[in-house]
């Protein structure tokens, strides 16, 4: 029997989100195989189950189907970013899971992107590496995360501190925790690059997929969007929009959890 690899990430519906979570997953088929490859959503309470994403299964009735192929390893990677609010409902889903089926199932779980301080630095490094050529001496750096709260938060923190120390025209944020409301970090971006006279930014979303929320709430033509925050004040703005998932120093890290939970399995 192969063993069982469920890729567990949020999801969009933007067109395109879904298909890159899939490339990652059948690269991963290709490289390890002898293992089945599955993609799950985890979308989380406050969603309320009402978006399809993509047509991904919820993860415990991906387990489900799993086991009653007879698989009886599997790992649960996590794609989250941080181990925040969705994560941690996933694991208690997970362990709710397990208690309906036999002992000879075993599921080992995969860490997200940012679970110790040397992937913070890895990932840091990652993000700006992953910077065009054509970014000019004086043009700021602007990267969108999706916030969360303790313990994913101090990840979150984390990043700025190691953006900013590697190159101080570097700035992180993350968006408010309720819909609709004013976002304190893109103010306190704007007036940090008009105070040091900078007039041009890239954008760059830090989610696991260029979803809705890069594409609108980052680089969107609404006036709350961070870029109409940072035109109208003068500052111009170019858009990267790619997800972490498409991006190979990124991947990697997300692989070595993989790879690590694989070889907790018995």
């Amino acid at each position: 029997m192969p063993t069982g690899i469920v890729l567990a990430a949020h999801g969009s519906r933007h067109p395109g989100a879904m298909a890159a979570l899939a490339a990652f997953g059948a690269r991963l088929s290709r490289e390890l195989p002898d293992t089945q490859v599955e993609i799950a959503r985890t979308v989380g309470r406050k969603h309320g189950g009402r978006h399809d994403f993509g047509g991904a299964r919820r993860v415990a009735d991906v387990l489900a189907a799993l086991a009653g192929q007879g698989l009886r390893r599997v790992v649960v990677q996590s794609l989250h970013v941080v181990p925040g609010e969705e994560y941690h409902e996933m694991l208690s889903g997970l362990g709710r899971s397990l208690e309906g089926h036999d002992a000879g199932l075993t599921v080992s779980v995969g860490a997200p992107l940012l679970a110790s301080l040397a992937d913070v630095g890895r990932v840091a490094e990652a993000v700006l590496a992953n910077l065009p050529a054509a970014r000019r001496p004086g043009e700021a750096v602007v990267v969108m995360g999706h916030g969360a709260p303790p313990p994913g938060a101090g990840f979150y923190d984390a990043l700025a501190e190691a953006l900013g120390q590697r190159d101080p025209l570097a700035h992180f944020g993350t968006m408010p925790r309720e819909k609709g409301a004013p976002c304190p970090d893109i103010g306190r971006i704007r007036d940090r690059l008009v105070r040091d006279g900078l007039g041009a930014a890239w954008l760059l979303p830090f989610f696991t997929v260029a979803g809705a929320h890069a594409c609108c709430d980052l680089a969107g033509d609404g006036p709350a969007s961070w870029r109409a925050v940072l035109e109208a004040a003068g500052i111009r703005c170019t858009s990267l929009l790619s997800g972490l998932i498409e991006q190979p120093a990124m991947t990697a890290i997300w692989r070595e959890h993989l790879d690590a939970a694989l070889a907790r399995l018995p």
